[in-house]
């Protein structure tokens, strides 16, 4: 059965709310003088990816779905990471003008949406008006999720206190979970609602029995390989996750600093404070999640291994949506009321039928899977979200962070980054065959 589409006054309540919580995201930054530098190598200003997301929407919502002409030209091209060059970012407008770009380009947009047909095709792209609106609404809120990094990379001085989490201790012991042999639909499901293209199409595969691990890989699991010699183990390592790490001299996740006295701490959102024990290790590349597994005797699950063990109900022997994490009835326009994961297997209600803990909501996990189109795979509606990137560097992470939109949350949902990269929400939940 295909999902009726919401109706679009809805929706522009969505867009209303995605846009109140981007502007509370850069309301936590103290200076206007900060978004205007790079926040990491490689990184365009945070001021670049405000003015985006309304380049994204004024794009595809007006003129691709609406078929009307572009309110700002220049915005198109310089603010569109395809078309201009990431050192030429470095030139921005006053954030007054790109906050006053987004409120003239919602409010045409809204105005499309009061007149238009949800489920009929229109414009240039023949987008259907809901699908569009979905579209810039999920894009808008991954780009949150990366200027939420971004921002945690930032000076403590440079962002207003925000509360962090508890340190309190795991819920349950460590252990993982028997998978038996399975046959399980992987991707998105028709009646879903909006899905990317690297979600579809959905397809079957028969899966082996595997074991996975109930909980995420904890600070203090990891200390463990790091007390094991860890970096220094050559058999615990790819060959290019060894090259990598030796060229950048890696020899702790990257947000880990190590007292005179030999305590590990680490630098959160909020600041630098002693590692929490029981929460999940953040920071670390697809090399290093590698190489920790090796060191357990494990390995990293493949997506399917890790869609199959968060949707399965042994009791129902079918797939079910995995239980939703304690703050996924929080309204879309509000930021989290913590800012930094949980202690492993604490979130409430966020066991699976399966008993996995934190398969959402806590952070991303990294998979051994590299990021492809599945079997009949068809871009839409543009290459450059999803083909671009079936390089053979970028893989695939599941699950979704303490940050992530609910609507971003779920089961199919593909995150992908390259191998290198140490994202502040992503870690690692290990597996092993039976």
């Amino acid at each position: 059965m295909m999902r009726i589409p919401t109706p679009l006054p809805a929706v522009s309540e969505r867009l209303r709310a995605v846009r109140k919580r981007t502007l509370a995201l850069f309301g936590l930054v103290t200076s206007d003088d900060v978004l205007r530098c790079e926040p990491m190598t490689g990184f365009r200003p945070l001021l670049w990816h405000l003015a985006h997301i309304g380049v994204f929407q004024n794009y595809w919502l007006l003129q691709q779905c609406a078929d009307r002409p572009s309110t700002n030209p220049e915005y198109d091209l310089h603010f569109d990471p395809i078309k201009t060059p990431r050192e030429e970012a470095r030139r921005l407008p006053e954030r007054g003008e790109i906050e006053s770009y987004l409120d003239e380009t919602l409010r045409e947009a809204e105005d499309f949406l009061a007149a238009a047909e949800p489920a009929v095709p229109c414009g240039p792209a023949s987008l259907t008006p809901a699908y569009a609106a979905d579209l810039v609404i999920q894009h808008e809120y991954q780009h949150q999720e990366t200027v939420a990094f971004l921002l945690q990379a930032l000076p403590i001085e440079c962002k207003r206190q925000v509360p962090e989490p508890e340190d309190v201790p795991r819920r349950y012991p460590p252990g993982d979970i028997y998978v038996p042999a399975l046959r399980v639909g992987i991707g998105a499901r028709d009646e879903a609602g909006f899905a990317y293209d690297n979600e579809r199409p959905r397809y079957e595969v028969n899966l082996a029995a595997f074991f996975i691990d109930r909980d995420l890989t904890t600070n203090a699991e990891f200390v463990e390989f790091l007390d094991a010699g860890g970096y220094e183990n050559r058999a615990w390592w790819s060959d290019e996750g060894w090259a990598w790490k030796v060229e950048h001299g890696i020899a702790a996740p990257l947000y880990w600093e190590r007292a005179a006295g030999g305590a590990w701490y680490e630098k959160r959102f909020a600041g630098l404070g002693p590692i929490r024990a029981d929460a999940p290790v953040t920071g670390v590349s697809w090399f290093e999640a590698d190489a920790y597994a090796r060191f357990r005797g494990k390995r990293l699950p493949s997506e399917q291994e890790w869609e199959a063990a968060a949707t399965w109900d042994p009791v129902l022997n079918r797939q079910a949506k995995p239980a939703a994490p304690d703050d996924a009835g929080r309204r879309d326009g509000e930021l989290p009321e913590r800012f930094g994961p949980c202690a492993v297997g604490t979130i409430r209600d966020g066991r699976t039928p399966l008993g996995l803990n934190d398969a959402t909501g806590n952070v991303w996990q990294w998979t051994a899977s590299a990021f492809t189109g599945y079997p009949g795979f068809v871009p839409y509606p543009y290459p450059e979200y999803s083909s671009l990137w079936f390089d053979g560097d970028h893989y695939v992470a599941r699950g979704g962070s303490w940050f992530t939109a609910p609507t971003l949350r779920r089961p199919s949902f593909r995150n992908f980054y390259r191998r290198h990269f140490r994202p502040a929400f992503l870690g690692i939940r290990c597996a092993r065959t039976a």
